[in-house]
């Protein structure tokens, strides 16, 4: 392989914020931001349950929240790719990566599912178990609102072997199959959108199998921009795309009916892996670790950033269950439109659930699963 396209040693412009130890506290600070963003999007979301609300201002305060958080999930996988996709997370073979990487998801899959099978479905929101419905709910990663994303990491981990292979630390070369890679799986995404929009009705349907698909060039976009650039107006210029697009797709799914907006809802859709927030999340990214190489924050402040990181996983986790407990037990609260009531219950789930994840991280059993 030439050396002329190799991966950059990062020097005092393109340095990432890392500790002595190789720890980046850019990406806690990116991962903290991205969990926010996942309750805000389960909590505020609710609102949009009730299209009785449409055109209201708290219709509009619930827009801006739940789409205006869709780069969350975006950046969740491109910060695995920037560490999963590094040749030296391979050193040992593709099988000690694998084996890593199983003994500490698997647990939390299985754990985790049957949680919100039986705690929350069962026990808290005293629903019905058909063994069929939960059957094809679980071929489809969908036994419960967010537990896909378990299985669309599986996913990806199952071909970050290969895909860390063939990019072999080249950043070049990274860049383009992360360009080419985001655009084929806008399109399978957008295709059977647009199919529908023209009459002729289509289904995309993943399965758990397939779940991580759409995100292939989202992950390697998190390794082809993973260095920072501490000089210059990259910063501007991508905070200024992902502002500008964010508050595109806010618009798009607030305007009215128009053949205009049809097809354009056709073209683009509102979705994770779709043209507009693909580029925002990229560009975010982008933004916040090029502002963070330009600041030295004190240990503490880096030790504090990487606790709660560490607890992202564990809050993405159990904030549903959370949730759960609140639609049981304070269920004014919980069906309170108000972005008041609103705020309440986000503020109380990020406590809570932030509290549960650092204490279960402290106590060796739960913390195999958190």
């Amino acid at each position: 392989m030439s050396t002329s396209h190799a991966a950059p040693t990062p020097t005092a412009d393109d340095a990432a914020p890392a500790s002595s130890s190789g720890h980046r506290w850019d990406f806690d600070l990116l991962r903290i931001l991205a969990i926010l963003g996942v309750v805000a999007i389960h909590v505020f979301g609710l609102i949009l349950g009730s299209p009785e609300l449409k055109g209201t201002a708290t219709w509009t305060f619930a827009v801006v929240l739940d789409i205006g958080s869709t780069w969350c999930v975006p950046i969740f996988v491109m910060l695995s790719g920037a560490l999963l996709l590094d040749p030296r997370a391979h050193r040992a073979g593709p099988g000690a990566f694998l084996r890593r990487r199983a003994a500490r998801l698997l647990p939390a899959v299985v754990v985790w599912h049957l949680v919100y099978l039986v705690v929350v479905r069962k026990v808290l929101l005293e629903s019905e178990l058909d063994p069929s419905t939960v059957a094809v709910n679980f071929i489809d990663g969908k036994v419960y609102t967010a537990l896909y994303f378990l299985w669309l990491i599986l996913g990806l981990y199952l071909v970050a072997p290969v895909l860390a292979a063939f990019l072999a630390g080249d950043t070049r070369r990274a860049r383009i199959v992360a360009v080419l890679a985001c655009l084929w799986c806008a399109a399978v995404v957008t295709l059977p959108v647009l199919a529908s929009y023209l009459g002729f009705p289509r289904a995309r349907v993943d399965t758990l199998v397939t779940m991580f698909v759409p995100y292939v060039g989202l992950f390697v976009a998190g390794y082809a921009w993973r260095h920072p650039q501490r000089t210059g107006v990259r910063w501007l210029a991508a905070g200024t795309v992902a502002a500008v697009l964010v508050a595109f797709n806010v618009w798009l799914f607030l305007a009215g009916p128009s053949d205009a907006v049809a097809l354009l809802k056709a073209v683009v859709p509102i979705n994770y892996a779709t043209v507009p927030t693909v580029v925002a999340s990229i560009a975010l990214f982008v933004c916040v670790i090029d502002l963070c190489a330009r600041v030295e924050p004190p240990a503490g402040v880096r030790r504090v950033l990487q606790r709660l990181g560490d607890a992202t996983f564990g809050v993405f986790l159990v904030h549903l269950v959370f949730v759960a407990i609140v639609r049981r037990w304070a269920p004014d609260l919980y069906a309170d439109p108000a972005p008041v009531a609103k705020t309440q219950l986000y503020l109380l789930v990020v406590a809570a659930s932030f509290a549960t994840s650092v204490v279960a991280a402290r106590i060796p059993l739960l913390r195999r699963v958190f």
